[in-house]
């Protein structure tokens, strides 16, 4: 807490109610409330600059992610960074939205490291996620490998794209990354900060077919994964993998080819009254990584550890297409919120969500036939998947929490037993405060 902080507190401790001149208070309880509610405001900025772990975020160190503090992309981009316990709320950089564009891996444009990458997101349409990297562009693609550490552990890549979409359709021509078991490729995406996901996964035991699978807000439920049907060598070959977003569904196909088709209708909790649906505004990577080293249920999952005799290991894009749901760039894009046409239920109320469940229970049954046949198929194929729910807890989950507004106004009644209850524990704190600074 700073000195100017402290002195603010003690002149409020003792000015009369009536104000700075003594004068009889003129507007009773409120006043009482309105230096109780400000002396909590106080205490809260100066607690908050403590919040970064056991550090506070200093001006040209500004950005936090998971108790540290710096100043490059790696903290500041907006996938990462937490506002809430940075330097100030407007320390993390800006969240650059969906621009439809292709990505052709062989242009200056489509990839930097992220210890090179400024937040423009028109210098770089898809930055590295560590240092080292292990990504580059060699041949007119971004090649991602995964190299052997002292440990005897893999080290991979993450390369994430610098805008982020909420619904659309997500094509990558790509070859995943290796035939050994253990060796991990996938094309997602994501929102790391929520856990809501959409994925393409390929383990290296097995290269003729790919994983797709989705969660909310982490729900790790790996038995909902399903396989493509088979495939050319997916480590030798290019494939064209589509990821098609909207509201209402999400659409799965490799090569053109439809296989998995997930229904918003089909994900309704009647427990917690929601639809447990992917629609929060994500971003879209590619990445390689050692699964075989992993818990127990992930390293089944991946074929057990790494052969690191058939190395290297190295997965690879040729280029992405982009086509954003809500059209619009930089100066023009409308948040989903305040669209006429709002397809997002984030915010929607029990009524709404009740009467769009009704409403998603009448969509035609046929659209469904082929999916419940490819679930059905995939639960022979899944015999080790559902082991990898034992790995829940490792994950990282920071879950959005929405903040209550003040919904009082100056004309509103007043119910000063709360505030006589603030000032009163507040009480401590100014008692040690007007013993540091002399009347």
């Amino acid at each position: 807490m700073s000195i100017c902080q402290e002195l603010l507190i003690v002149v409020w401790a003792r000015t009369p109610i009536g104000g700075l001149d003594g004068a009889p208070a003129p507007c009773g309880q409120n006043c009482i409330t309105f230096s109780a509610i400000a002396a909590v405001a106080l205490l809260q900025t100066a607690a908050a600059a403590d919040k970064c772990g056991d550090q506070s975020c200093r001006k040209d160190t500004p950005c936090c992610v998971k108790g540290y503090c710096n100043a490059n992309a790696m903290y500041c981009m907006p996938m990462n960074c937490e506002p809430e316990n940075s330097y100030s709320s407007d320390s993390c950089w800006d969240t650059p939205h969906c621009v439809s564009s292709k990505v052709d891996f062989g242009s200056d444009d489509a990839f930097a490291h992220i210890s090179d990458y400024n937040g423009d997101p028109s210098t770089a349409a898809f930055v590295s996620q560590f240092e080292p990297s292990n990504a580059k562009i060699s041949g007119g693609r971004l090649q991602m490998e995964l190299v052997k550490q002292s440990d005897g552990k893999g080290f991979g890549s993450t390369v994430t794209n610098t805008r982020a979409i909420q619904y659309g359709t997500v094509s990558a021509v790509m070859r995943s990354g290796g035939s050994s078991g253990g060796v991990v490729s996938s094309f997602i995406i994501r929102n790391d900060k929520l856990g809501d996901e959409i994925d393409f996964e390929f383990v290296g035991h097995d290269t003729s077919t790919v994983q797709t699978n989705y969660y909310w807000h982490d729900n790790l439920d790996y038995t909902k994964m399903i396989k493509s049907p088979a495939l050319s060598d997916t480590t030798q070959n290019d494939h064209t993998y589509q990821i098609q977003w909207t509201p209402d569904q999400i659409v799965w196909s490799v090569d053109g080819n439809a296989f998995r088709t997930l229904k918003r209708s089909e994900t309704w909790d009647s427990a917690d009254n929601t639809f447990k649906y992917p629609e929060s505004e994500a971003y879209i990577s590619f990445s390689i990584w050692d699964g075989g080293s992993g818990a127990q249920g992930t390293s089944e999952w991946a074929g057990g550890a790494i052969q690191w005799g058939q190395a290297p290991f190295i997965a690879n894009v040729k280029s992405v297409d982009i086509d954003c749901f809500y059209k619009g760039n930089e100066t023009t894009y409308t948040p989903p919120g305040d669209s006429d046409d709002d397809h997002s239920s984030n915010n929607d109320d029990d009524d709404d969500s009740l009467s769009e469940k009704d409403k998603s229970d009448d969509d035609d049954d046929d659209e469904n036939s082929s999916d419940d046949d490819d679930k059905n198929s995939a639960d022979d194929d899944n015999d080790g998947d559902s082991s990898r729910a034992s790995d829940a807890d490792s994950v990282d989950e920071n879950s959005g929490k929405d903040v209550p507004s003040d919904g009082n106004t100056e004309d509103s009644d007043v119910d000063t037993s709360g505030a006589i209850s603030i000032s009163a524990s507040l009480g401590t704190v100014i008692a040690a405060l007007l013993m540091t600074h002399a009347f």
